[in-house]
């Protein structure tokens, strides 16, 4: 099917249709199909409501995703805290851009399998979604 919305944010920093291709690319290349991810932006009242009443956290997240997925077939509901989103930018001084295709990246690795608890799993997944990225990145230049 590969339906892949995204809903509360704007096309001015995200270009949907590169992100689309590439989540569609990084998913194939490791033996994945996207059949339906829908991605969430939300604010941070909404997104802490979501963290305690469905993992029972009483912190703030940039994202939670709740991964459908079966049998390589990828499903989700992903949501992602816009304040958060632009605080890690700021933070990490990227810009809203790559932060939110950082996100978004991230949420489709955790529905490949992709863990970031250990070190080494965190390491693991930062390449990927500085991969992700830079492939973003050039499928943008070649658009325009």
């Amino acid at each position: 099917m590969q339906n892949i919305k995204f809903l509360g944010t704007s096309n001015h920093f995200l270009n949907k249709t590169a992100v689309s291709s590439m989540l569609l690319s990084f998913a194939s290349s490791e033996g994945f199909e996207v059949d339906n991810i829908e991605y969430n932006f939300v604010d941070s009242k909404k997104m802490y409501s979501l963290n305690k009443d469905y993992l029972n956290h009483t912190t703030d997240t940039d994202i939670i995703t709740f991964d459908y997925s079966e049998n390589k077939t990828i499903s989700a509901e992903v949501y992602i805290s816009k304040d958060m989103m632009i605080e890690n930018a700021k933070e990490n001084s990227q810009t809203l851009e790559n932060e939110c295709i950082r996100l978004v990246s991230h949420a489709l690795f955790h529905c490949m399998g992709y863990k970031d608890k250990s070190p080494n799993e965190k390491k693991t997944m930062r390449l990927k979604e500085e991969e992700f990225i830079s492939a973003v990145s050039r499928e943008t230049k070649l658009d325009v």
